[in-house]
C-alpha cells in the first residue's frame, strides 16, 4: 500500500473517498457514528476558507490502483496553528493489512510540512469496549494516547411538545431580562461581533482534558464566509441566542445537511458572567422547536459532551438525550 496524491476535484475519487469513510464508520457495528454527506465532504475538501482548510490523504493498492484508505487533516488557519484534527479510515473487510498505518504515516508527513505538532482525533467506542477496544489499541500503536473523554448522546425526534413546554417553563423562571431569538441560516449582521466574541471562547470554556487549545480568532467576515460555504454544500444552520442589551451572551447551534436525516449539535455556550439563568436550557428548547418546525423529517439529534460537563449533560438528559458511545479524544505529539 502506498500514499498517492488525492485530487479533491476528481468526482470519482471523492465518491470513493466518502464511501471508505462512510463504511468505516457505519458498517463495522457502530451505526450511530456521525459522518458527513457526500455533498458536505466534497465542499469541505474543495473549498478552503480563511478559517480552515481540510487536506485529504489517500492510500492506494498499487496492484489494482484502487483507493483502499481515506484520511484527512483539518487545519485551523487563524488560531491553534500547532494542531490538526485528523482521521484515518479503512473499510472493515480490509483491516489488518497495514493500510491504516500507511495512512497515519501520510497524515504525519502532511502535518509536519504544515508545522503542526499536536494531532487530535476522536473515535466512537461502544461502552462495553471502553477498556478493551481494538480501535484504541490500534491508535496506541500509532502513538496516540487518550487526552479527554466525551460521551455521544442521541435524541430521537420528535420531542414531545409537552416536554419542551415543561423545560421552557423551568427556564423562564430564572431567565430575567434576557431575550431569546432564533434563526434559520444566517445570523443578522448586528449580532455577529458579540456572537464571534462569545464563540471564540468555546474551546477554552469546554472541558478539554489534556488537550492544549487556545481561544478562537474568527471575525464576522469569517462567519459570513462560513455561511457561504454552508449554503454551497447544502447545510442549514439552526441557531438560538440569548441577548442582553443587544449583545449575544449565549448561543446554541444545530447543523443539518440537505440529504441527511440527522441534526448535529455544533455547540452550546453561555458566557461565564451570565450563567445561572437557565439560558442553556432555554436555547436548547428554542432550537429544538425551530428544528422540528422546519425539518419534521429528521430522526434524531447527535451531540457529544465531555464526561465531566455535568451541567450540559443534565440539560441534555432532561430533554431526552441518551448515551450511545464513549468518544475519547486521542492525542499524539510530533
Amino acid at each position: 500500500m502506498e500514499i498517492r496524491p488525492f485530487d479533491p476535484r476528481d468526482d470519482q475519487q471523492v465518491r470513493r473517498f466518502h464511501e471508505i469513510l462512510w463504511r468505516a464508520e457505519k458498517e463495522d457495528g457502530r451505526p450511530w457514528n456521525p459522518m458527513w454527506t457526500l455533498e458536505e465532504l466534497s465542499g469541505i475538501l474543495r473549498e478552503p476558507t480563511r478559517e480552515r482548510r481540510t487536506v485529504g490523504v489517500a492510500a492506494w493498492d498499487p496492484a489494482t490502483s484502487r483507493m483502499v484508505g481515506a484520511g484527512f487533516l483539518m487545519l485551523g488557519l487563524l488560531d491553534n496553528l500547532d494542531s490538526a484534527w485528523v482521521f484515518a479510515a479503512v473499510e472493515p473487510e480490509l483491516r489488518g493489512r497495514g493500510i491504516g498505518a500507511v495512512l497515519v504515516d501520510g497524515i504525519v508527513e502532511v502535518a509536519r510540512a504544515e508545522g503542526r505538532t499536536q494531532l487530535l482525533a476522536g473515535a466512537g467506542i461502544p461502552f462495553e469496549d471502553r477498556e478493551s477496544s481494538p480501535i484504541l489499541a490500534w491508535a496506541a500503536r500509532q502513538g496516540f494516547r487518550t487526552a479527554n473523554i466525551e460521551i455521544q448522546r442521541n435524541l430521537e425526534l420528535p420531542v414531545a411538545a409537552e416536554l419542551l413546554d415543561e423545560v421552557a417553563e423551568e427556564a423562564e423562571q430564572k431567565r430575567g431580562d434576557y431575550e431569546v431569538r432564533s434563526f434559520v441560516g444566517r445570523l443578522p449582521d448586528e449580532l455577529l461581533p458579540s456572537w464571534c466574541e462569545l464563540n471564540n471562547m468555546f474551546m477554552l470554556e469546554a472541558p478539554m482534558g489534556e488537550v492544549e487549545v487556545e481561544a478562537g480568532a474568527s471575525t464576522p467576515e469569517d462567519v459570513r464566509e462560513r455561511d457561504d460555504l454552508n449554503e454551497k454544500i447544502g447545510r442549514t444552520m439552526f441557531s438560538s441566542v440569548a441577548l442582553l442589551d443587544g449583545r449575544v451572551v449565549a448561543h446554541s447551534d444545530l447543523g443539518v445537511a440537505r440529504d441527511d436525516d440527522e441534526a448535529h449539535q455544533w455547540g452550546t455556550l453561555v458566557h461565564p458572567d451570565h450563567r445561572g439563568h437557565r439560558l442553556g436550557a432555554a436555547l436548547k428548547v428554542a432550537n429544538l422547536r425551530l428544528l422540528q418546525e422546519h425539518r419534521p423529517d429528521l430522526r434524531r439529534v447527535i451531540t457529544t459532551n465531555a464526561e465531566t460537563n455535568a451541567w450540559m449533560v443534565a440539560i441534555n438528559e432532561r430533554l431526552g438525550f441518551r448515551p450511545v458511545a464513549v468518544v475519547p479524544t486521542l492525542r499524539r505529539t510530533l
